[in-house]
């Protein structure tokens, strides 16, 4: 809608509910409709690969700490 070059930033969460549901209920990656294999397509697309990601899941800090770190080595990162 906006272009990618305009893109400045993602903000990354798995969904409660299903595509068409018309709610934005957030969900810990990998535990709801988008499922985990997707969100990883999403952090490893080459035209996103050097945006920030702002996660925002149902957690408190070690289980942002524990998404983040999946997600990083399912992307194959080591940091």
């Amino acid at each position: 809608v906006i272009g990618l070059g305009r893109l400045r930033a993602v903000h990354l969460n798995d969904s409660k509910n299903a595509l068409g549901s018309r709610k934005d209920r957030h969900e810990k990656i990998g535990a709801g409709h988008i499922g985990f294999e997707a969100l990883v397509r999403v952090v490893t697309h080459p035209a996103l690969r050097a945006l920030p990601f702002i996660l925002e899941t149902p957690n408190g800090l070690p289980g942002y700490a524990a998404e983040i770190a999946r997600l990083r080595r399912a992307a194959g990162e080591t940091a």
